[in-house]
């Protein structure tokens, strides 16, 4: 019978490091909560965290994220303002919104529910 070796990203790999070293479990009973073979795993990549320069995975990851292309920033920068956008536009329709409902209840229109015991 042969299993499958799970791959942890990145990210799984600062988790359980994290939750090592902020709980009371041991590096056994933390492998076997995230389904490693070994708690040695674990030591490994705190490690690795601790010297980048030993370890090419850690250090050549980081310095790629760092290294963010001209393409992904724009269109990072391109979301932004899209959600800015999208954001502004929301909020005046509340605003127009809300005025509206001002105008309806001075023309004596209820609209808006009251709080409290039924009237």
């Amino acid at each position: 019978m042969n299993k499958k070796v799970k791959r942890f990203t990145i990210a799984e790999r600062l988790a359980i490091i994290h939750d090592y070293e902020t709980s009371d479990l041991t590096g056994v009973e933390i492998a076997h909560k995230y389904g490693m073979k070994s708690a040695s795993t674990i030591s490994t990549w705190k490690n690795r965290l601790q010297n980048p320069k030993k370890s090419s995975t850690f250090a050549a990851r980081k310095e790629s994220k760092r290294m963010m292309g001209d393409a992904e920033r724009q269109e990072l920068q391109s979301q932004i303002a899209d959600l800015r956008r999208r954001l502004h536009e929301s909020e005046m329709q509340n605003i127009a919104l809300n005025t509206l409902i001002d105008i309806a209840e001075e023309q004596g229109i209820q609209i808006r529910k009251k709080s409290g015991a039924k009237q």
